[in-house]
């Protein structure tokens, strides 16, 4: 069969058309300086955007206003009521940065912004002064209704950078859009290579690698805690001492019965006797009570830890089992290691003075105090008051000098050490975020000084067990080594209870796992319960490390973001997933 030599240029136009659709398809840039590539949500890829819901300003991609190529990124105001200005952003290291001038160039557009501005910026990444960030200086940035301008910035980096964040930023109402972005690094342009995008589908040789690695699960029945399926659970966890239990929800009904189910069996089978919360350390003190000698009831003890997403039947349930265990004669322990409140601490301080007039006083000054030291701002950071805490701080020093006096016995003056330092991790709250990380390895640490010959098994949110920087499970790993062992969990898709902004409702659809998350290839092994073994991944250096590590993965809490795919580096956190397919609401017990 022959062909015309037009109709031979038009299959040849249209092979390299194809050809050229489908690497685009499959390859991405490391920066995306251009904005060109997009993510699932036709959103620009690799930068991290504001949520609209929260802080009022939507960023996303822009065909129809560009200065280069077929998207600009758009930033604008949509709800007053929230935040006066924010940022979309990224970050270069200290290997590429630190010791060099730092050039950053790109065009912005802007359209009624009013009482603000737009511009471009570039900062440390250690700085944390955001207001500093958004100052309205004169002269500064694109104001009003712009067409495009090029603008720079320059900055000498010091050696001792840790990195540097850049992006741009919108102050006010309106709208401003930037493109065509470069950074130059003592003059020299960064490259921005094409990289491939993160991999959407698994092949039958990249299934069976991954099978190697995982262990079914018959389900998260918590009554079934001596199923053969866990046997392995017991292989995997070794002869760690404390086990960590994560979660990527704090409302997700399947992932809290699957905990209680495992902490049974770590129980009955492993020995473990501590049982130790994301929760008030101070208010944890009396449900243990009530786990030791029954008084009053599950329900009252469960809701003096005066945190709503713990107040589920699914808490409940492990709660009354523990009950029943001491009442068998097995004794097991429940434990708080939070510090985000400090009421608990001085009512039980109060308790143990006793008769001591003094430290009573002492207490009675400080309780007021307490309660007005702490603020939040618009951007829901903490903010200690320092005068006040400077009065709080001398009276626990007093406090602190009579406890030798005041205690009745070595248990009672540990403790109350213990809730004096309580005291101070609280008023420390503005330290940063990643304080209550490191507070809460302290305190388990120092459970664990009190309970030396015990095994202790931790409930808390993936961010926090997580090995990522700064964070507990990191703190717990250079403390602990080996004896560490860590948990995360995910799901696929489902419902969780979890606020969403704007809605009285508590029970709300999260985001089904889209193309480029690890859940949505977790999802083609058609299995709805198992354990994939990410140590022994890192140990024999699998394949599947190439890709596991750059794929995102769900990081909610108790509120739900716009974009729940964000965190990244799943093996190198992690020592065990658990993956559950399709998660329910956790059941409120209000």
């Amino acid at each position: 069969m022959s062909y015309s030599p037009p109709l031979i240029r038009l299959l040849a136009g249209a092979l390299l058309l194809g050809s050229t659709l489908l690497c685009g398809c499959n390859r991405t840039t490391l920066y995306n300086l251009d904005f060109e590539d997009t993510d699932y949500r036709d959103h620009p890829s690799q930068w991290s955007l504001p949520d609209s819901v929260y802080y009022g300003y939507a960023a996303a991609s822009d065909r129809n206003c560009r200065k280069h190529g077929g998207y600009s990124l758009r930033l604008e105001q949509v709800d007053t009521t929230k935040y006066t200005w924010a940022r979309f952003s990224q970050e270069l290291p200290d290997t590429l940065v630190a010791g060099h001038e730092i050039e950053l160039s790109g065009w912005v557009r802007t359209e009624e912004v009013t009482e603000g501005f737009a511009d471009l910026f570039l900062i440390l990444t250690e700085t944390e002064d955001d207001d500093l960030l958004a100052a309205d200086t004169a002269g500064r940035g694109l104001r009003g209704t712009t067409e495009w301008q090029r603008m720079v910035l320059r900055q000498q980096i010091p050696d001792s950078a840790s990195g540097v964040r850049f992006g741009g930023l919108l102050k006010g109402g309106g709208r401003a859009w930037f493109d065509r972005f470069e950074i130059r690094i003592d003059g020299r342009k960064l490259r921005d290579p094409r990289i491939p995008v993160p991999k959407s589908r698994l092949t039958r040789c990249e299934k069976a690698e991954l099978r190697r690695y995982i262990h079914p699960l018959s389900g998260c029945d918590a009554t079934d805690a001596d199923s053969v399926d866990l046997r392995s659970f017991d292989t995997l966890i070794g002869h760690s001492q404390v086990v960590a239990l994560g979660e990527n929800s704090h409302g997700a009904s399947e992932i809290f019965r699957m905990k209680e189910r495992l902490i049974r069996h770590l129980a009955t089978q492993q020995g473990f006797d501590q049982v130790v919360f994301e929760a008030d350390m101070a208010a944890g003190i009396p449900l243990d009570n009530y786990l030791r000698n029954g008084q009053g009831t599950a329900i009252a003890a469960l809701f003096g830890l005066e945190m709503w997403i713990w107040d589920t039947h699914e808490v409940l349930s492990l709660i009354e089992w523990m009950r029943q265990r001491n009442v068998d004669g097995h004794p097991i322990h429940f434990r708080g290691i939070d510090m985000q409140s400090a009421n608990q601490a001085v009512k039980l301080l109060r308790q143990e003075a006793g008769k001591d007039a003094t430290t009573r006083q002492l207490l009675d000054e400080i309780a007021p105090k307490l309660d007005s030291v702490l603020s939040y701002d618009r951007r829901n950071r903490a903010r200690i008051d320092s005068l006040t805490a400077s009065e709080i701080e001398r009276n626990l020093n007093r406090i602190e000098s009579r406890i030798d006096r005041s205690a009745t016995d070595a248990r009672s003056c540990t403790l109350q050490r213990q809730l004096v330092t309580l005291i101070r991790q609280y008023l420390g709250l503005d330290e940063g975020i990643y304080w209550r990380d490191r507070c809460m390895a302290e305190n388990l640490l120092w459970i664990r000084q009190q309970n030396p010959d015990s095994r202790m098994v931790i409930w808390g949110h993936n961010g926090h067990v997580s090995r990522a920087e700064n964070r507990m499970g990191r703190h717990l790993e250079e403390a602990l080594g080996a004896d560490y062992l860590n948990v995360g969990f995910t799901f696929h898709a489902g419902r969780c209870s979890i606020i969403v902004p704007g809605s009285e409702e508590l029970q709300h659809d999260v985001q089904t796992a889209p193309p480029g998350t690890i859940e949505y290839l977790l999802h083609q092994l058609d299995e709805p319960f198992f354990v994939l073994d990410l140590r022994r991944l890192r140990e024999e250096q699998s394949p599947a490390l190439e890709w596991i590590n750059g794929m995102k993965f769900r990081h909610i809490g108790a509120l739900r973001w716009e974009d729940e795919f964000w965190d990244e580096g799943l093996a190198d956190q992690f020592d065990l997933l658990i993956y559950i397919d399709r998660v329910t609401p956790s059941q409120l017990l209000f």
